[in-house]
């Protein structure tokens, strides 16, 4: 609820504690973000992404099309790929694991930084293994590090109008947290505004 002043001190003073914590250095990866899919039927209701299979401008892109986004990232000095799509409703948890295994047999020291909490949710339900052992199995595939994307806001109230089929806040912290413990690191990305 910050506001004006109010505002300025609150990213003042969050901008303290990261220097607090990190010090003043600033660094990047050069990174290539891979779309395997805009087919997704959740029905967020902000998101200019997600199409319909039937949609002229959907698609569902192959594995020589995704490892030709890899091999153009690479060329241009990309030691990091992002996957994401959207969520599929004819797609399980193989397919996740074979886009890792399919990258990491061309590319084995590319870094992987792949699937949000959302897909890991659609992907953990569709295998029936545990969260945890979900996880490890993508870990083994090469998955790397795991976005914090589909945050959106982590207050349910606001999730039920904006995205009402999305995971709630309790799961996407589950699954965050479920990563850490087994040797992910994850971001979070957040809207505001």
């Amino acid at each position: 609820g910050a506001e004006g002043a109010d505002f300025h001190a609150l990213l003042r003073a969050a901008d303290w504690a990261r220097e607090r914590d990190n010090g003043g250095d600033v660094s990047f990866v050069v990174n290539r973000n891979i779309n395997f899919t805009n087919i997704c039927y959740v029905g967020c209701s902000f998101c200019g992404f997600s199409r319909h299979s039937e949609d002229t401008d959907a698609y569902d892109r192959s594995m020589q099309e995704i490892l030709e986004k890899c091999r153009d990232g690479v060329e241009r000095g990309a030691t990091e790929v992002c996957i994401q799509g959207g969520i599929h409703p004819s797609k399980d948890h193989t397919h996740y694991r074979e886009i890792l295994e399919a990258i990491k047999a061309e590319f084995p020291d590319l870094h992987i930084h792949a699937y949000s909490p959302e897909e890991i949710d659609w992907g953990q339900r569709k295998s029936g293994m545990p969260l945890a052992e979900y996880l490890r199995w993508l870990k083994e595939a090469g998955l790397g590090t795991i976005p914090g994307t589909a945050a959106e806001i982590l207050d349910d109230d606001l999730r039920k109008v904006l995205a009402p089929n999305k995971i709630r806040k309790a799961r996407w912290v589950e699954i965050i947290t479920t990563a850490h413990r087994v040797g992910f690191r994850t971001s979070s990305t957040l809207m505001y505004g």
